[in-house]
């Protein structure tokens, strides 16, 4: 497992941990803080991924589209 993962899975466990926690101790407005900042790091997360994958969407059609036109000019100027 890599270390950014691993660091990762700590931070939710032990964020989970607390929420539960809090719920446990009746601190019913700190547990529903705690799950508002988990809701916006999975929502980061997801963003990130989408910026990811646009930008290989992107990367992926310049290639395939200079490719197609280097193509074009072998294929006519031999």
């Amino acid at each position: 497992m890599k270390k950014g993962t691993k660091w990762v899975l700590w931070i939710l466990g032990t964020l989970l941990a607390a929420i539960f926690i809090n719920f446990y101790m009746n601190q019913f407005s700190f547990a529903y803080a705690l799950i508002t900042v988990l809701l916006f790091v999975f929502m980061g997360w997801g963003f990130i991924a989408k910026l990811k994958n646009d930008v290989r969407q992107y990367e992926d059609h310049y290639r395939r589209e200079s490719q197609s036109y280097l193509d074009d000019i072998e294929k006519y100027t031999r």
